[in-house]
């Protein structure tokens, strides 16, 4: 379980490095079945064969395209990969990981809890593109209330020298901005460029932050990094000579009700308009009910 000292610290920050959560085991594990699907491709998995709901490069890069044949802003690629859960075993245990549903709860104060999705985002080597300045929330209109709180798990060291996240502290008590980060500071895709974000942004007066400071958050291998779906975060270009692999892990309250708005999930939301996801369907899978988190299993 978290410690108030660090509830207290994601209350004010809007994001919390809560360290180790998973032995070496388990991580090998996670990484091979990750590498596997990676290799399969987009294109890889026909047939019966289980697969993600959706495997693309944001940056619009074909799977197959040789980096040497494409201009060095083409060839930048963020494979992004949603419901990895639904394609390995491996990953669907680990979207009912205790430490991890527990500190959900525990940050949100939030006992029935359901996975709204996952995606992981693979940023290459020597080639993995930025993403841009955002907020989480905003850009899950299907849902309301909106996702309070996301975990996520690196599956290699995510420093700053391979694109790691960048968040801004309070950013999450400053109301909905998604617009402006992504119009205003969509061209931040540079480690040194960064801290360029928000220059221009005064924070509302009643905020505890009035600072707008973006901080790089490295996060080592296994370890879980919490934050909210308000905060301001977004990730610079990898030119290192390793990837950046990483899953973000989704969690909605059950509670939540479908408001027919569009999103890539929509289509699998077996609700009509307006009642809440607990029956949305097996995509949507429960893991914390009435204070109890739940086994895969269950």
């Amino acid at each position: 379980m978290l410690t108030s000292a660090q509830i207290q610290k994601f209350e004010h920050n809007g994001f919390l490095n809560a360290g180790l959560a998973m032995e070496e085991a388990e991580l090998a594990e996670l990484t091979s079945e990750l590498q596997r699907i990676l290799d399969t491709g987009p294109d890889g998995f026909i047939g019966d064969m289980p697969g993600p709901v959706l495997f693309r490069n944001v940056t619009g890069v074909g799977y197959e395209d040789s980096p040497d044949a494409l201009d060095e802003h083409k060839r930048a690629a963020v494979w992004q990969i949603v419901n990895i859960w639904e394609a390995s075993v491996a990953f669907k245990k680990l979207i009912f990981h205790p430490f991890i549903v527990e500190a959900i709860s525990q940050l949100t104060g939030i006992e029935n809890l359901q996975v709204w999705h996952d995606q992981v985002q693979y940023k290459p080597a020597d080639s993995g593109g930025a993403t841009s300045w955002h907020q989480d929330a905003p850009l899950w209109p299907s849902i309301e209330p909106m996702t309070p709180v996301s975990a996520w798990i690196p599956f290699d060291d995510a420093s700053t020298s391979n694109g790691c996240m960048w968040m801004v502290p309070g950013s999450h008590q400053w109301g909905e901005h998604t617009e402006y980060l992504q119009t205003t500071w969509k061209h931040l895709e540079e480690f040194e460029q960064m801290t360029a974000v928000g220059t221009d942004f005064t924070p509302p007066a009643d905020a505890p932050v009035q600072e707008v400071h973006a901080v790089a958050c490295p996060v080592k291998r296994g370890e879980v990094h919490f934050h909210h779906s308000m905060t301001w975060h977004g990730s610079p270009k990898n030119h290192s000579d390793g990837p950046r692999r990483a899953l973000a892990i989704h969690y909605m309250t059950s509670d939540a009700r479908y408001t027919g708005r569009d999103h890539v999930m929509q289509q699998f939301i077996e609700v009509a308009v307006g009642e809440p996801m607990l029956n949305a369907g097996p995509h949507f899978p429960v893991v914390r009910r009435d204070g109890e988190t739940m086994t895969v299993d269950d």
